[in-house]
């Protein structure tokens, strides 16, 4: 089972966060509330995912994340802001940052589960092995106000230094380079390795002109307030009269909107007809061939079953438009229901079936 650490020194979210993980049943959860109890179940543990918050009782998260740079680079890592902090989001991005990603407090636990899938249907599909890039990470130097000369190395040709003041970059320099080139040229690095130590004395002088989040390529995103409506219901229409396997389902949605090319899914009843959904793709009607498939799902299992081969638990198919995957729940357990899931042809279908795996009996336990 994938291990997932937990580091805060803050022993209430630490609490809220345990909570939700007793209901995901995904992971095996680990937890540290500071940062050098983190190192040391790291040296030990072999770690899926590290989730830590920015301010830490010994060393802070930024010196924790420098660390993972340096031994676990390939593994995804998400940093819990202080409520009131901004988020960093990159303009060349969609809000997936590969290997680090910010996540503001107060959070529902549904986000950083999805986060936490996110990080790992990359993994699966080889995209965090470059590491971590260290514009990602030039935000962490400002909201923690750092001042000390960092040490970056990048494959094993570039090496430079940047020099900060309160998380002001004053220099950066490597080769020839200096200035606010260097700084701008370093951004760009792949697969960094990052080291701190104490500013010089001789390193005092502004020599960077550039402000440290556009050499990141980033903007602040505030959190929106919500805003009151007046005139409307006090409850969201869409839960009104909702049935119970939908609000079930929904409670998963975020977990499966992170699979790669997801359409959406439906739960069928014995007929075929569908009784929950959720639709990423508006193209999609999965009630226009959810019976057809339903017959054939039928058709395979009384196949298999004459064969000796037991009942089918589950079939994909393929096409140049989609690929799409059925399984049946455990009728002894669960009840008679069917799962249908679609996605793009070029989706991660391996990963789309250990989802559907793990979330058909929490969605029915819960239902």
């Amino acid at each position: 089972m994938d291990k997932v650490l937990i580091v805060d020194s803050d022993t209430d979210n630490l609490k809220k966060i345990e909570k939700g993980f007793k209901e995901l049943h995904h992971f095996e959860l680990l937890t540290a509330q500071t940062g050098r109890a983190a190192i040391d179940i790291l040296k030990k543990t072999k770690i899926t995912v590290l989730i830590t918050d920015t301010r830490l009782s010994d060393i802070d998260g930024v010196q924790l994340l420098a660390y993972m740079t340096r031994n676990h680079p390939s593994t995804p890592c998400v940093v819990m802001l202080e409520q009131g902090k901004p988020r960093p989001w990159f303009t060349d991005r969609t809000g997936h940052e590969d290997v680090l990603y910010y996540l503001e407090k107060p959070f529902e636990f549904g986000a950083l589960a999805s986060i936490i899938f996110v990080g790992l249907n990359l993994k699966d599909e080889g995209l965090t092995l470059k590491g971590m890039t260290l514009k990602n990470f030039l935000p962490l130097i400002i909201l923690s106000r750092k001042t000390c000369r960092m040490e970056v190395i990048s494959g094993s040709q570039k090496k430079g230094y940047m020099y900060f003041n309160t998380g002001v970059l004053l220099d950066a320099e490597y080769n020839n380079t200096t200035g606010d080139q260097a700084a701008r040229d370093m951004a760009k690095w792949e697969s960094v390795s990052i080291a701190f130590s104490e500013l010089p004395k001789n390193k005092n002088e502004q020599k960077v002109h550039t402000k440290l989040l556009e050499i990141a390529g980033a903007i602040w995103k505030e959190k929106p307030k919500a805003k009151p409506a007046p005139g409307k219901p006090a409850a969201p229409a869409a839960a009104v009269g909702q049935s119970k396997l939908q609000t079930a389902l929904s409670r998963y949605t975020n977990i499966l909107r992170t699979i790669k090319g997801y359409y959406g899914m439906a739960i069928l009843n014995p007929a075929g007809d569908v009784l929950a959904a959720d639709i990423a793709n508006d193209a999609i009607k999965i009630e226009s061939f959810s019976k057809e498939f339903n017959n054939m799902f039928a058709d395979c299992s009384k196949t298999t079953n004459q064969k000796g081969l037991d009942r089918c638990i589950s079939f994909s198919v393929h096409t140049s438009k989609a690929i799409i995957m059925m399984m049946s729940s455990d009728v002894y357990k669960q009840g008679n229901f069917k799962f249908i899931g679609l996605m793009s042809p070029e989706g991660n279908s391996f990963f789309m079936q250990s989802q559907l795996a793990r979330v058909i009996p929490q969605v029915l336990a819960a239902s």
